[in-house]
């Protein structure tokens, strides 16, 4: 972990030397990459969610409706 916190360091002073131009150079790609990523793993995520939900409330439905011609 040391070593990865030193070479942080490194990576901070070196871009906090640059001029700005440069630092938005370097630090906008990064983090619209990093943004995407997010996006897209959470897009996963609630998509998957979203489908396990619909298939629980499908499931349900379908014992109530049994269970509805059962008595009937």
């Amino acid at each position: 972990m040391g070593g990865f916190l030193s070479w942080w360091d490194g990576v901070e002073l070196w871009l906090t030397g640059l001029p700005f131009v440069a630092q938005s150079v370097v630090v906008i790609p990064v983090v619209l990459a990093l943004a995407y990523t997010v996006a897209v793993v959470l897009d996963a995520a609630l998509d998957r969610g979203i489908q396990l939900q619909q298939r629980l409330r499908h499931s349900r439905g379908e014992a109530a409706d049994d269970t509805e011609g059962s008595d009937g």
